[in-house]
């Protein structure tokens, strides 16, 4: 009877390996397939892939990091990767990893679908440009306003991440050709600015002839960044002015006139920006 006990006793087996590492254990799921479950229709997938991703620390962020470059991925599936960067520690990345992660987010910043561009430029408002910043202001011109929002701000809580070239580029939205520029140009009269009357780059042209039918207006002439664009980009340069000029009273621009037609007072916020002494912005690598 012993010796039957001893041969029908089962197999000792040790404490559970949380690691799954003994050889009877399933492999855990690589990190990208972790990136593709934040999407899943399954609430319990989604939250274990979240939860996996987190627990890998930085090789997680670096997994759905890496995701946005691919160029077939869905935008549904690019979302929620971004979604998951914008809520992760980026405090448990070196420089370079961090810098990685910022260029992979301002990649997005490109895509053709908005609900990945207002993402991506979420995630830049939460963790810092780096060094991603000028692409990240340029983003105050993408039609869909939540990006523009992000931008505006992100840069009103640290102005002072903003050198002088920078914010040159926010008053170059301002700018416009004159009336009488246009009259000069319309050699046929008809308020229209062929390819051929123009006298820019072809990039220019493109730039200026908004609604795409060969030829710019009048109207895009004299305002040749939307109203509402300029309109965020005008709240974002007097919360600047506030902080970094405080006690100051900027001049006033109205977003809903034409561009050429205030030409004066953005050469009065130009002066002023040649005035602020630029600060050195601090790393948020």
């Amino acid at each position: 009877m012993d010796e039957a006990g001893v041969r029908l006793a089962p197999t000792p087996r040790g404490p559970v390996n949380a690691q799954r590492k003994t050889p009877d254990d399933p492999p855990d799921p690589r990190l990208k397939e972790d990136v593709l479950q934040l999407s899943s229709e399954i609430p319990l997938e989604r939250i274990q892939a979240d939860n996996r991703l987190k627990q890998a620390g930085a090789d997680g962020i670096l997994a759905a990091a890496g995701f946005l470059h691919d160029r077939k991925a869905e935008p549904r599936k690019l979302i929620e990767a971004l979604r998951f960067i914008a809520s992760a520690a980026f405090n448990e990345l070196d420089a370079g990893q961090a810098a990685a992660a910022r260029e992979a987010l301002a990649h997005c910043l490109g895509h053709p679908d908005a609900g990945v561009r207002v993402q991506a430029a979420r995630a830049l408002q939460v963790h810092g440009p780096g060094a991603q910043r000028t692409v990240f202001l340029t983003a105050i011109g993408d039609p869909e306003r939540r990006v523009r929002w992000a931008v505006v701000r992100r840069f009103s809580d640290s102005p002072a991440e903003l050198d002088k070239n920078q914010r040159g580029i926010l008053l170059g939205y301002l700018d416009a050709g004159t009336r009488a520029e246009f009259a000069g140009a319309d050699l046929d009269r008809d308020e229209r600015l062929s390819a051929r009357e123009f006298k820019g780059t072809s990039e220019e042209f493109a730039r200026l002839d908004r609604d795409g039918d060969g030829a710019v207006s009048l109207q895009e002439w004299i305002s040749p960044v939307p109203a509402e664009v300029r309109a965020d980009v005008i709240a974002l340069l007097l919360r600047i002015h506030g902080k970094l000029t405080p006690g100051q009273k900027p001049d006033g621009y109205n977003p809903w006139l034409p561009s050429s037609d205030q030409l004066d007072t953005v050469s009065r916020w130009k002066k002023w920006n040649e005035q602020v002494a630029d600060r050195t912005p601090a790393e948020n690598e």
